[in-house]
């Protein structure tokens, strides 16, 4: 049995798709830009001083537009599949497979969002010593699932990337620049050219904006 989308149900998944990145890059700058003074606290340096200023309605604000943000990108992920598909099954079945993987960059964003409202509520009464000691327990506990998550949203880069040399989705080769892998540099890159200007905007957006782009990598191959 196949299973068969319609162009333009493919259309507007990838459409979604290139939302869903926009949004998820707003949820970053929710949870991320931070401000001028801030400083890296903690055993592990995940605690970020300017957590302290920051008003409690943003971080949920950031988890609920990345979660819609993220089943948006996961219907862009899943269009280029049925793409894919058509021309090799394997590598589209693949792709189908991890479309859902966009889906646990709503795990990856909530543990860091978490994190800052426990240091938030723990800094009112206590000390930075206690919530250093309680946030590195937890930050030991979901790094391993984190860091499997983080390089699951990679594998579907790796398949558009192919798809495109090898000639499976119709679009210019250029092409191969639009996903998070490529994104992903950008920040440091801004960051080096001046880090007090770039360290909180653009960089923290480019890896959220990288996964709007593949879903805009399956737009173009629909309307090439």
């Amino acid at each position: 049995m196949t299973i068969e989308l319609s162009q333009t149900m493919l259309l507007v998944f990838s459409i979604l798709g290139v939302c869903g990145g926009i949004l998820c890059a707003c949820g970053d700058v929710l949870f991320d830009m931070k401000g001028s003074g801030n400083q890296k606290l903690g055993t592990s340096k995940n605690i970020d001083s300017n957590w302290i200023k920051m008003a409690d309605w943003r971080f949920g604000a950031s988890i609920f537009v990345a979660c819609i943000g993220d089943i948006c990108v996961a219907l862009g992920f899943m269009s280029l599949a049925f793409q894919i598909i058509v021309k090799t099954q394997v590598l589209g079945i693949i792709m189908l497979v991890l479309s859902g993987a966009a889906c646990v960059g709503t795990f990856i964003h909530s543990s860091l969002c978490i994190q800052a409202l426990i240091y938030k509520g723990v800094m009112q009464r206590g000390t930075l010593e206690i919530a250093d000691d309680g946030l590195e327990k937890m930050y030991k506990q979901i790094m391993p699932a984190f860091f499997i998550c983080y390089i699951l949203l990679m594998f579907p880069s790796i398949i558009v990337i192919i798809a495109i040399i090898k000639g499976i989705l119709d679009v210019p080769i250029a092409c191969v620049l639009l996903n998070p892998l490529v994104f992903l540099f950008v920040g440091p890159i801004f960051r080096k050219i001046n880090s007090e200007i770039f360290q909180d905007f653009p960089g923290i957006v480019m890896p959220s904006l990288g996964l709007g782009a593949i879903s805009l990598v399956g737009l173009l191959a629909l309307l090439y």
